[in-house]
């Protein structure tokens, strides 16, 4: 049976792969799945989306589901709303892929994306068209329409030291990438109190602005605002709000390990107890920060899904990924941009000092990222020549790709993509130098192994 959801949710082509016709019978497929339960069903700013939306929430009444909608609003906003309510999720959103992707999640009654259990559950219902069809009588007259941007606002200030933030009158340069933040992430700021500069904060589904990814190349246009402006720091966020990147004062941009592992510090010296909840790819400062709080850090594949799982498993105080995603478990069982947001001014407020000062006062590391095309046909060739490679470690983690922990604190991952042909190279070390010794050696070895 093939499969159709990756990491999070099913992705695809809009109106080529994901067409309305598709879109309806996942729907269906998840509505059987659950028995023909509520759903509260929301979509980002896409040009596709409302079509798209249109058609899951088809699928849902047709097999007698409460359909509950939101419209256009954040990823993690739903989740929000599903565990508040108690209720299943379906988000239309590609979250950061190009414009012409679109794609489906489907959600727990917690807010957390479906496990692999239920995925599976959801393709063998839709390959088979097995499909639960309500009769006439069954069917609900009309779908319930909410607009929950401003209880979710409400909720987040309740999680933070909004009085501090306010004191403090923080001048913020936002870029919501065209997105669905445009209706979340300027309110939430400017209700605590900043000044709020923003860009491309009106939703488009055309992105004008700038790719929905928040990649360096991509944020240009808001690190010259920083760095011509009088700003105290920045933020950017994907094209449905669950990412957040942070820019610094000086304009720098803020790589995704370097914000969790600030706010991971912030989580671990409170006196909750629980693990740190992070992937076999994000940095090693989370080592040292929960030894220095007498915590476990626990490693996952790569994936918010599975960060968030383990979370719930382990209960876990906070889980995060390189990329900048933040999972706070006691709010959202799922990555919350808004709520990365608001916690980070609630630290800068209660610090007192600028973020570039904060951020020198994490562990020194250095990390390296490269990836390489490879060619699919000796994929597996390539990864037998790593395996060998790395059998003689002796702190090798093979949870996602191969991962080996060196005695002087450094590490490399070698990880395959799952969706493109591509192999990342991740190292990370005290020094750089170290570093991109450990990422070239590695290079070299899969160039030798294609050859």
């Amino acid at each position: 049976m093939p499969r159709l959801f990756g990491t999070f949710g099913i992705r695809r082509v809009a109106n080529e792969v994901l067409t309305p016709e598709m879109a309806t019978k996942l729907a269906l497929s998840f509505a059987t799945l659950i028995g023909g339960e509520s759903v509260v069903v929301g979509r980002d700013a896409r040009k596709t989306s409302e079509m798209l939306y249109n058609a899951v929430v088809a699928g849902l009444c047709s097999a007698g589901c409460q359909v509950v909608e939101l419209g256009v609003t954040a990823t993690p906003a739903l989740q929000w709303a599903c565990r508040q309510w108690q209720m299943w999720g379906a988000m239309v959103t590609a979250s950061h892929n190009p414009p012409e992707w679109n794609g489906i999640k489907f959600m727990e009654k917690s807010g957390k994306g479906l496990d692999r259990e239920k995925e599976v559950e959801v393709e063998r219902i839709f390959f088979g068209e097995t499909f639960r069809r309500a009769s006439w009588f069954e069917i609900r007259q009309e779908t319930v329409k909410r607009d929950i941007r401003w209880d979710y606002i409400a909720a987040i200030m309740s999680r933070v030291d909004v009085a501090a933030i306010r004191r403090r009158n923080f001048r913020v340069a936002l870029d919501c990438a065209n997105g669905a933040p445009s209706l979340i992430t300027p309110y939430l700021l400017s209700e605590m109190g900043c000044r709020v500069v923003t860009l491309n904060a009106h939703p488009d589904g055309n992105f004008p602005g700038r790719n929905p990814e928040p990649t360096p190349e991509n944020l240009r246009d808001l690190v010259t605002l920083i760095r011509h402006g009088d700003f105290d720091l920045g933020f950017a966020q994907d094209g449905d709000g669950d990412r957040l990147i942070v820019i610094t004062e000086k304009g720098e941009f803020v790589p995704g390990d370097l914000s969790v592992s600030l706010v991971a510090k912030e989580l671990a010296q409170r006196p909750i107890p629980g693990p740190i909840v992070t992937t076999v790819a994000t940095t090693h400062i989370l080592q040292e920060i929960a030894k220095a709080t007498n915590r476990e850090v626990i490693t996952t594949a790569v994936g918010d899904l599975v960060v968030a799982k383990a979370l719930q498993e382990k209960g876990g105080i906070f889980g995060c990924e390189e990329n900048g995603g933040m999972i706070f478990p006691d709010f959202v069982w799922g990555r919350d941009g808004a709520m990365a947001a608001a916690f980070i001014l609630h630290i800068l407020a209660n610090s007192g000092k600028p973020l570039s000062e904060l951020l020198q006062e994490l562990p020194p590391y250095y990390q390296v990222k490269k990836k390489v095309t490879i060619d699919p046909e000796k994929r597996d060739a390539v990864l037998a020549a790593v395996d060998e490679a790395t059998k003689k470690e002796k702190n090798r983690i093979t949870i996602d790709g191969f991962k080996v922990v060196f005695d002087d604190g450094s590490w490399v991952l070698v990880r395959p993509s799952g969706t493109e042909p591509l192999i990342r190279v991740f190292a990370e070390a005290k020094d750089r130098e170290r570093a991109e010794a450990l990422v070239a050696e590695y290079l070299a070895l899969i160039e030798k192994a294609q050859k």
